[in-house]
Parts: structure tokens; sequence; C-alpha cells
């Protein structure tokens, strides 16, 4: 055991004053006891949290909408390594809006990020065993008739950009993206 001068010693003085707070600690309408009694609730209000965050896993699911329809990135398997992801990105391409001049250039939105990303599945433009997560150009079935992983869970990037992974709700937690929401804020 090391001695340690800076702190009090243990003698029959503090031993005198630790028995008087427990005793005050214990009987109804002190100071104390009500100090105690206004905690034991805030304890058990976090004991209930703690159990009900090991009861889900620890996931708190962030929701966010969809801000940017530019693009979106179809994702072969649940990983993330920064921006990089096994898939691919899909972009519709660039029109002229309604009341825009010819010569302005704008990508066309995707409204559905899910229903595109399971055409690509669908044309086996993906392949889950594939380094990168897409299948070779001469795998493509045209026909649209590959298998198409269930479920596919919809999550928002952090440019605001959806990403279309393989996997339940769970999948946006784990990999520390948000839940696309179905509303705007």
């Amino acid at each position: 055991m090391s001695d340690n001068s800076r702190s009090p010693r243990f003698n029959g003085e503090r031993s005198a004053a630790i028995e008087a707070l427990l005793t005050k600690v214990v009987q109804d309408g002190t100071p104390e006891n009500r100090h105690f009694q206004d905690t034991k609730g805030k304890r058990i209000l976090l004991a209930g949290i703690a159990v009900a965050l090991v009861a889900t896993g620890g996931a708190v699911v962030m929701q966010l909408p969809v801000t940017d329809k530019s693009s979106i990135d179809c994702f072969a398997r649940a990983e993330l390594h920064g921006s990089r992801f096994p898939g691919t990105t899909v972009v519709l391409g660039e029109g002229t809006r309604v009341g825009e001049p010819s010569t302005q250039r704008n990508p066309i939105p995707i409204e559905d990020a899910l229903a595109a990303c399971r055409d690509v599945w669908a044309q086996h433009g993906l392949d889950p065993d594939d380094p990168d997560g897409n299948a070779h150009p001469s795998l493509y079935d045209r026909s649209f008739s590959y298998p198409v992983p269930d479920p596919l869970t919809v999550c928002v990037l952090q440019d605001g950009r959806a990403a279309v992974i393989p996997g339940d709700e769970k999948v946006c937690g784990a990999l520390g993206l948000a839940l696309k929401t179905d509303t705007a804020p």
C-alpha cells in the first residue's frame, strides 16, 4: 500500500463523521435524505435508459431527408470506408428545366433511390463478392431478372445524397449514416 501524505488519514473523527452522514441519509425529512431520494429517481431513470439502449443494441437511429437528388450510391454490401464503398454511383443525366435557357444543364433528380438501385441489382450491375462491388459487364442481365437483395434500405450520406444498402434499418446506424425520412424538415 502506498503512503500518500496529502490524503487525510482515516481516523476515529472521520469514522464518526461518516456514520453521522449515513444516519442523516436514512432519516426521513433531513436535507441529506431528500437529496438521496431526489437523485434516486434520476438513477432509476438512467438505469432504465441504459437497459433500453442494451435492448436495442445501443443503436440510436437518426433520420434525415435526402436533400441532394443529383445522384445516389448503390452499395453491393454494407461497407463504408470514408467516401469509398463497394458499389456504384447512379446519375440519370442532365437536362433543361422548364423556364430555364436551353444552355442551362442540370442533373435530373432521382426521386426514388430504392427503385433505381433495385434496377441496378436486377441487371446484375452489383456483385457483393467483388472487391469493388461491381459485376463484370459480361454478366449484366438486360432482362432485369437477377435476384435483388431483400431488404434494401435507403440511408442518407453526409452530403445529403441517398445511399441504398443491403440490410434492414439498422444498417444505416452501423455505418454512421442517417436513415432516410419521407418528409423534409
